[in-house]
């Protein structure tokens, strides 16, 4: 690409599955869960992407399969990062989140 100007960054994924830990089922929506991710990126004015996607993974009962949210953020810094991944482990109920964290370059083309 011809005289485009990329800008450095950092690009962080948090993975959240939307299985309660207690009882090992989908509780919420991914309604509820693009609900609550709004309540603190709104607040915050965080820009983010949100990607449904289906993950896999073994726990104290065996290996399991849910709907796996993909929140994915450029711009925000790490104690950001992770008021919003201790909010969300909180919020749906859930044993742990993951966390990436990639150096990217990006531009917006206009």
């Amino acid at each position: 690409m011809k005289n485009v100007d990329f800008k450095k960054g950092i690009k962080y994924e948090i993975f959240v599955g939307i299985k309660d830990k207690d009882s090992y089922e989908e509780l919420l929506s991914v309604d509820d869960f693009k609900h609550i991710l709004k309540e603190i990126c709104v607040e915050k004015q965080i820009n983010f992407s949100l990607i449904t996607q289906l993950g896999g993974y073994t726990h104290d009962k065996g290996y399991t399969t849910e709907t796996s949210m993909r929140v994915v953020i450029i711009g925000a810094n790490k104690g950001e990062i992770k008021r919003i991944a201790d909010w969300l482990k909180i919020r749906i109920n859930t044993d742990t989140v993951l966390v990436t964290k990639t150096k990217i370059e990006y531009c917006f083309m206009k």
